[in-house]
């Protein structure tokens, strides 16, 4: 076997099984419904942290609210572009774009991933509704 068809074989490889994994391709009917965090990750560590009140709300008609620890909360529209849930809150001025990767998604969990002052942070929720 040549060489550039041993890596013909291996793109092949990588491409079905990315077409396969959940991560790689998002499907936005399962996005939809009520999310409550239940793990928070930074740098690869838990972070302890009161995850009772952090919940996602995500609409079927692309909307969005986010409820955090204490008062903190946002809202507005959001897109989805392969693996990447992009969230455009409408609550500040001028509008604010986040983009968060879907690193994870079944029916009762979703894994995403930021980036915050250069640190990485994973978000575990389970599905409320």
């Amino acid at each position: 076997m040549t060489r550039y068809t041993e890596t013909g074989f291996f793109i092949c490889f990588l491409l079905a099984n990315c077409l396969m994994h959940p991560g790689c391709t998002v499907d936005p009917n399962k996005l939809t419904g009520t999310w409550q965090a239940v793990a928070f990750f930074e740098n690869g560590k838990t972070v302890s942290a009161p995850l009772d009140s952090v919940r996602l709300y995500l609409t079927n008609n692309a909307g969005y609210a986010f409820k955090s620890q204490g008062y903190y909360q946002e809202a507005g529209s959001y897109r989805v572009a392969a693996s990447y849930l992009f969230l455009e809150d409408t609550t500040v001025v001028p509008k604010k774009e986040r983009t968060v990767k879907v690193l994870y998604l079944s029916s009762d969990t979703l894994k995403i991933e930021m980036k915050k002052s250069g640190n990485r942070q994973v978000l575990f929720f389970k599905r409320q509704s």
